[in-house]
């Protein structure tokens, strides 16, 4: 399997997990010289990495760059959700130290990815330009052509190319709809009602056995993989880990609920053919139910759950926010664009894994 990859930002890494780890971190670093020139090292290894990310460059250094601020930026978001392991673990959680970090790396990032939006994409659309392309981009992508990731992985993908999938997709798989959770709460009404429902049908209605997640981890048991959130970490390309971030992003700031959601509809919608891709690849190679129902249970399902979030959310916010109904539409394009530019790194890399393996 493909070990991860080495970084010339990995020892600035690894003394922001230790800062992260100080027990009462705000109050130390101002006292205690040796974290304070830690936390120094760590921002300017930040500072050096936008630079390098977000210039017009895209060679080797600036995917180490990327790589290197994403991590981080998860590492941190990713204290807003409960693990049930140590409760010092979330010490820092309301860092102000970490907040400041977070909000360094945020801000130029986002930038940088509004910047490979469509500019036609803004707030000069009228509400009803903004359903007519929702349900005009829906029609499509809920059955596009197959990319070349989907054909590779349709009719050539092998046995470590197929794991090297699971691992990946563990990280955010084995604790799916986990951010989704975070803007279930507020004021009741229809919409609210509509993104419940299918949170509570990605957590099996309360059912341990049921959830999602659990069918997940079973295709992992089934080909000898670790199912430990988490675990393959060091695998996921940053891309994959930017589309994390920006979820986690959404999800925490109220302000942007439409755009959220608007995203959340791309992926309902497309998530099934998507899946029938994975499953192909899987009965392709031969293995069995159990190595592959997390991907049958998702075509079913996510079918209705698409069809849920054009009708009952995305276009009933549209109605209900008309001067700022184009958000929805620019989370919907945002997600479709950073899932195909995660899509086309992971498919590198499984090439790279099945490579391997055949020599």
């Amino acid at each position: 399997m493909f070990t991860g990859r080495t970084s010339p930002f990995s020892e600035a890494e690894k003394t922001f997990v230790e800062l992260l780890n100080t027990e009462d971190l705000d109050n130390k670093i101002w006292v205690d010289e040796e974290l304070r020139a830690h936390g120094s090292e760590v921002e300017l290894a930040v500072q050096s990495a936008i630079e390098q990310a977000y210039s017009t460059g895209c060679d080797g250094g600036a995917q180490a760059a990327h790589l290197f601020l994403q991590r981080i930026l998860y590492r941190i978001n990713r204290m807003v959700l409960f693990w049930y392991d140590d409760l010092r673990n979330y010490s820092n959680e309301r860092s102000i130290y970490l907040a400041k970090l977070r909000d360094t790396i945020e801000e130029p990032w986002q930038k940088w990815e509004l910047n490979h939006v469509d500019p036609a994409i803004n707030s000069q659309l009228t509400p009803s330009q903004v359903q007519d392309q929702l349900r005009e981009r829906a029609a499509y992508d809920v059955d596009p052509e197959l990319s070349p990731a989907a054909q590779y992985m349709r009719s050539s993908m092998g046995v470590a190319g197929y794991k090297h999938l699971l691992a990946v997709a563990s990280v955010d798989g084995l604790v799916e709809a986990s951010r989704q959770s975070r803007v279930c709460g507020g004021a009741a009404n229809e919409v609210m009602c509509a993104v419940f429902r299918v949170l509570m049908e990605e957590y099996g209605t309360g059912r341990y056995a049921k959830k999602h997640s659990t069918f997940f981890a079973t295709m992992m048991d089934e080909l000898g993989l670790c199912t430990q959130p988490e675990h393959y970490f060091g695998l996921v390309p940053w891309q994959s880990l930017a589309a994390m971030n920006h979820n986690f992003l959404l999800t925490e700031r109220r302000r942007h609920y439409l755009r959220y959601l608007g995203g959340l509809t791309f992926f309902e919608v497309n998530g099934p053919s998507v899946y029938r891709s994975y499953l192909a690849a899987a009965q392709n190679l031969g293995l069995s139910d159990a190595a592959s129902g997390y991907w049958e249970l998702h075509i079913k399902e996510d079918e209705r759950h698409g069809r849920q979030m054009v009708d009952d959310v995305a276009l009933p916010l549209v109605d209900m926010y008309p001067k700022d109904a184009w958000e929805v539409l620019l989370g919907y394009v945002q997600e479709r664009m950073m899932g195909e530019r995660a899509g086309a790194a992971l498919l590198e890399d499984i090439k790279a894994v099945d490579a391997q393996a055949e020599q």
